[in-house]
């Protein structure tokens, strides 16, 4: 998985009838084409275009879901500070609209945005605010993703043990566990139960 939550692009696509919908659906599907080719520019532009027709539309949910996307092709263009301006308040829009796995993605991609900035204490508590609601929403392979994350920026911030048991919770979340990852899991619980019992 990349550095973000790029599972949270989304080929926009409403109704085959509207004209804007089906100019909206061709955008958004070479946009994604794009961004899979790893032409992030292209992708990035293609984007902001559905994002304009979509406030046009005043479809808030649409719209907040095309700023995830556009934050994710700048987080790949390495520009943190601007994907995290696009992304503020996705999740808050997501909320209100009962939209608890969008929410999720959303905060995953602001604390992805945080950690690119360096704000490492800042990311951390989204990325387990976000963990949380995918374990509400039984997304276990996002759960597994976002627990790596946090397992990772709490060893870069001295909570070694933290650190160990997210890594570990992370592979609990797994339903197909590769060889490597089973042996990882089992080698982690051994270190986890040594330490506990000192």
């Amino acid at each position: 998985m990349l550095p973000n939550f790029a599972a949270s692009l989304k080929v926009y696509w409403k109704s085959p009838i509207n004209p804007m919908d089906q100019t909206l659906a061709s955008v958004s599907e070479k946009s994604f084409n794009a961004y899979k080719k790893k032409n992030f520019l292209v992708a990035n532009e293609g984007f902001r275009e559905c994002l304009t027709l979509l406030e046009q539309q005043n479809d808030t949910l649409g719209a907040a879901e095309m700023r995830n996307n556009i934050s994710v092709v700048l987080l790949e263009l390495e520009k943190p500070e601007e994907a995290l301006a696009i992304i503020r308040g996705t999740d808050l829009v997501f909320a209100a609209n009962g939209e608890k796995k969008r929410q999720a993605m959303a905060l995953g991609n602001i604390a992805a945005a945080l950690q690119a900035l360096g704000n490492l204490a800042e990311a951390l508590p989204i990325y387990e605010e976000s963990a949380e609601l995918f374990k509400e929403t039984n997304d276990n392979e996002l759960r597994a993703i976002t627990l790596k994350k946090i397992s990772d920026l709490q060893l870069r911030t001295g909570k070694q043990y933290q650190a160990l048991a997210s890594l570990e919770a992370s592979y609990d979340q797994k339903e197909k566990k590769s060889l490597k990852e089973k042996i990882l899991k089992d080698f982690l619980g051994t270190i986890i139960r040594k330490i506990t019992r000192r």
